[in-house]
C-alpha cells in the first residue's frame, strides 16, 4: 500500500539552496510500500525528505542544537513548489532522523544528570530548613527525571544508541502511517539493521509506507523495495545489483585480500 502515490517538484529558476538541487524539475513515482533513497553525500536525499516533511508535517524529533538554522527557512520556503499526490487524504506518520535521535538521547542524558545535579545542591542548601522547605525545592527536579524515566517502556538512557533507536522505532510504529528514515543505519550494528528490516516488514503488514535515504546495502536489500539513485541526472530507479557501493562490497567480501594487498603496497612505498 502506498499512502503518497507522487512527488512533483517544480522547476525553479535559482541557482540557491534548495533549487539547485537535482530532483526539482522531476518527478518521483512511489508504487512499493518501501522507497529507498541511495546517492553520494550532498546529493540532497535528506533534504527530500526534509521537503516532503515540511509540506505533509509528520511528527519529528526536534534537536535543540540546530547545526545549521540558516538552512531551516529556505526549506519551509521551497515546499511551494513540491506536489504531493496522495492515495485518500494526507498521512500520519513519523520522521526518524538518526542524527536528530542521537541529540535527542544525548540532551535527554544531560538534563537528567542537571537534574540530579540540582538534587544534591538542594540537600546541601536545604540541610537546615524544613522538610517541606526541601521537598518543594526537589519537586520539579524530581518530576523531569520521572518524565524522562517514564517516556518509553524500556530506559532509553541505559541502553546503546542503537538499541534505544530500535525502541524508540517500534514504539512509534502505528497503522497506516508514512514513516520517513535518514540514514538510520547511523546508531545500528549490523545485527541491528536486521533487526530494523523485520521491523520495517512487520509496519508493511500494518499497511505502512516507508521512505528511506540509506547509505547500508543491508537496508537497501528489502526484496519489496523501489530504489531511486539521486544524482545529477535527478532520479533514477536502479536494481539492488547494479548499486555500486553494493558491487564494490561483494567485491571485498569475496576477495579482501587482494583489496589489502594493493592498499598495505602503498602504504610501504609511502
Amino acid at each position: 500500500m502506498t499512502l503518497i502515490r507522487s512527488i512533483q517538484f517544480s522547476k525553479v529558476n535559482k541557482d540557491i539552496f534548495p533549487y539547485q538541487l537535482p530532483f526539482f524539475g522531476h518527478e518521483m513515482i512511489f508504487d512499493a510500500p518501501v522507497t529507498i533513497l541511495i546517492g553520494e553525500n550532498g546529493s540532497g536525499k535528506s533534504t527530500f525528505l526534509e521537503l516532503i516533511n515540511e509540506v505533509i508535517g509528520l511528527y519529528k524529533i526536534k534537536d535543540k542544537k540546530i547545526l545549521h538554522p540558516e538552512l531551516i527557512s529556505p526549506i519551509s520556503d521551497a515546499k511551494s513548489y513540491v506536489k504531493i499526490k496522495y492515495a485518500l487524504s494526507k498521512p500520519k506518520g513519523f520522521f526518524f532522523s538518526a542524527e536528530d535521535f542521537t541529540s535527542y538521547i544525548d540532551d535527554m542524558m544531560k538534563e537528567k544528570a542537571e537534574a540530579y545535579q540540582e538534587l544534591k545542591m538542594i540537600d546541601q542548601t536545604y540541610k537546615h530548613k524544613s522538610a517541606l522547605s526541601k521537598s518543594l525545592a526537589r519537586m520539579p527536579h524530581m518530576r523531569t527525571i520521572g518524565e524522562i524515566n517514564n517516556l518509553y517502556q524500556s530506559d532509553l538512557l541505559t541502553s546503546s544508541h542503537g538499541e534505544a533507536y530500535l525502541d524508540f522505532f517500534k514504539s512509534r510504529i502505528r497503522e497506516k502511517e508514512l514513516y520517513l528514515l535518514d540514514e538510520p543505519e547511523t546508531p545500528l550494528s549490523i545485527q541491528n539493521q536486521l533487526t530494523l528490516l523485520s521491523m520495517i516488514d512487520e509496519g508493511i503488514k500494518r499497511e505502512n509506507q516507508f521512505i528511506i535515504a540509506t547509505h547500508s546495502p543491508i537496508l537497501m536489500a528489502i526484496p519489496y523495495a523501489t530504489i531511486y539513485e539521486v544524482s545529477d541526472k535527478g532520479f533514477q530507479r536502479i536494481a539492488y545489483d547494479q548499486i555500486e557501493s553494493v558491487i564494490l562490497l561483494k567485491q571485498f567480501m569475496n576477495h579482501p585480500e587482494s583489496f589489502l594487498k594493493h592498499l598495505y603496497r602503498d602504504e610501504k612505498n609511502k
